[in-house]
């Protein structure tokens, strides 16, 4: 049976070894590891997926902007391949949203796949007006809304994205 539970500072080397099992390059671990380091980083908002003791999945929400308002961006979601296609991402998420909704951020932005997210509850960014920051089809560039009204604007990573 698979737990989610906030990620603990003790958790950062099976984190990574979930991470790099999930994606071919060392990207997302990398990226991982320097919102972490950065005052955007939002611990509670940081969740693994348990089987037992060990780590099976993580997911990251984390600050971005929304022009100068602080909203949240999901990324990653990494399940170790030999869970993915068992509902341990969606877990994730659903327990991500459920979280963000008990804080003040108004919203959660994701570059994903169109198919997959929408079940979520997230929807085209560019119908309420907010735009990727840099190009991306349409349908991959979406939002959660939390709060009833959302401002428009383009979204701003911070630092810690570069590279990425």
């Amino acid at each position: 049976m698979i737990t989610i539970d906030i990620a603990k500072k003790e958790d950062a080397r099976e984190i990574r070894v979930v991470l790099e099992a999930s994606f071919p390059t060392h990207t997302e671990a990398d990226l991982v590891d320097a919102i972490i380091a950065s005052e955007y980083y939002v611990s509670e908002l940081a969740l693994v997926a348990r089987d037992n003791d060990e780590i099976v999945g993580y997911s990251l929400l984390s600050e971005c902007f929304l022009e100068d308002e602080r909203i949240l961006v999901l990324a990653p979601v990494a399940v170790k391949p030999a869970w993915q296609n068992r509902g341990v991402g969606s877990q994730l998420i659903e327990a991500g949203i459920s979280k963000a909704k008990r804080t003040e951020y108004r919203c959660i932005s994701v570059l994903g796949h169109a198919e997959y997210y929408p079940r979520f509850g997230f929807e085209k960014a560019s119908q309420y007006g907010i735009k990727a920051p840099f190009d991306v089809p349409d349908e991959n560039f979406l939002v959660y809304r939390i709060a009833d009204r959302l401002s428009e604007g383009t979204v701003r990573y911070p630092a810690s994205f570069d590279g990425v």
